[in-house]
């Protein structure tokens, strides 16, 4: 009996372990479009045929989705649509640019991308490459303002599964990429790590509440930081 039971605790493991690495909770999250994340561009691309034009959209992977732009970005003379969808790397993003996001003509568009990248293990060529080409895409539809964010520090110190393979020393170097694809496309680009990190490069742990994604104070002092940049 009691063998039974431990078989029957065993199966329940195995299945909770898999549905995480299906849903893409951790470190390396999937880049492949299940269900769930087909189902949030199908609903972008829905909400897309009724919103305002001229506006501002917020895309990129789960720090975008999980950023409250609605509560924080008001008072405005545009409304901040948010378009991310947790896991994103930028070859999906790339994908979905149309549908989610350049269908609605936006005046202003922030991207923040590739720290799922670095989760696969992608060479910083093929980051840089597709974040060139979703610039492209934004000159090419008539954005007036392209603001691409470099990536957060990450802190492994409060939950190293979920930070996986990231390292600041790497995504230093990714961002100073970004910075100069950037630069020679003419387009904005926004490094918040002065205002996220800590004496020792890591993510603030008054900013974070897994080492990767940003807590409500966080998004807070990052919405400071970005509402003269997106605005004036």
């Amino acid at each position: 009996m009691k063998r039974k039971g431990f078989v029957y605790f065993a199966v329940i493991i195995v299945v909770v372990l898999l549905t995480l690495v299906l849903v893409g909770c951790g470190g390396n999250k999937s880049t492949e479009y299940d269900i769930v994340k087909m189902t949030k561009m199908d609903n972008y691309e829905l909400l897309n045929e009724t919103a305002q034009h001229n506006q501002v959209v917020f895309i990129g992977d789960s720090i975008i989705e999980l950023y409250p732009t609605y509560e924080l970005f008001t008072g405005k003379n545009k409304r901040v649509y948010n378009r991310g969808i947790s896991g994103d790397t930028s070859d999906r993003l790339l994908e979905r640019m149309d549908k989610n996001a350049l269908n609605i003509n936006p005046d202003i568009v922030y991207i923040l991308v590739g720290t799922n990248d670095i989760a696969k293990g992608r060479e910083h060529s093929a980051i840089i490459s597709n974040i060139n080409n979703i610039i492209d895409k934004c000159k090419d539809k008539g954005v007036s303002k392209i603001i691409v964010s470099g990536l957060y520090p990450v802190n492994k110190s409060i939950n190293s599964s979920m930070v996986g393979k990231r390292t600041n020393k790497e995504i230093i170097e990714l961002n100073n990429k970004i910075e100069s694809a950037t630069a020679q496309k003419n387009v904005l680009f926004s490094d918040l790590t002065a205002v996220l990190a800590d004496s020792d490069g890591n993510f603030n742990k008054d900013y974070t509440y897994d080492g990767l994604h940003p807590n409500a104070k966080g998004y807070l002092e990052i919405t400071k930081t970005l509402m003269p940049l997106i605005f004036d």
